[in-house]
């Protein structure tokens, strides 16, 4: 199996814990921003529930990294058992007067040993008030990418070449609702649904 193709097949594992995104699932082949210049936005700090017409599909944790980047982990909950653990390295970035967020698979190795992703999700964030938030993820798919040279048979490191071009077209086309799919709402946790979404995640992961 091409790097390539074990890097898609792993980014729709990943998202297959929170159903709703599968059908969204258009990644780009290039991360957005600079993380080394980026800066957490501490708004955005905590367990967010991820709702589908009031219906609670998964947790995030936003879990600050350093000042630049969080780790964000995402869990769904199950009736009988925690469904796989995801973990992605994610950022922000301010192109054309809108603020974006990648998210940064981790984990899997291509064929060259290199644990670099192939595909990045990367979303506008909007702020709907102290409480909500939606992240409207990047269309691939969109007009205005169509004319940049593709991954499949580039030679060079197709990401660092490339960012930079895609970060243009993101740039001019930023209120363009064409090139979004729709929104994902997540909403912040508090009380005993706040308790409940801490012990899924101290079940996977250990934080001492």
């Amino acid at each position: 199996m091409k790097a390539t193709t074990r890097s898609v097949s792993g980014a729709v594992l990943m998202l297959a814990i929170i159903p709703v995104i599968v059908g969204l699932l258009a990644c780009l082949p290039v991360p957005v921003g600079d993380p080394e210049r980026s800066r957490v936005d501490a708004d955005l700090n905590g367990i967010w529930a991820l709702a589908e017409e009031g219906e609670v599909d998964g947790y995030y944790l936003f879990r600050p990294w350093d000042k630049r980047t969080w780790l964000v982990l995402g869990v769904e909950e199950g009736k009988d058992t925690l469904k796989p653990l995801a973990i992605y390295k994610a950022w922000l970035a301010k192109l054309g007067g809108e603020k974006f967020m990648t998210w940064e698979m981790a984990g899997g190795v291509n064929d060259e040993g290199s644990f670099a992703p192939e595909y990045w999700f990367v979303f506008r964030l909007e702020k709907t008030d102290a409480n909500r938030f939606q992240l409207h993820l990047l269309d691939y798919e969109y007009a205005g990418f169509k004319d940049l040279p593709k991954p499949d048979g580039y030679e060079g490191d197709y990401a660092s070449d490339m960012r930079r071009k895609f970060e243009r077209i993101i740039r001019k086309n930023a209120d363009d609702e064409a090139m979004y799919g729709d929104a994902l709402e997540l909403r912040r946790l508090d009380g005993e649904e706040l308790d409940a979404a801490q012990g899924y995640f101290e079940q996977l992961v250990s934080f001492e």
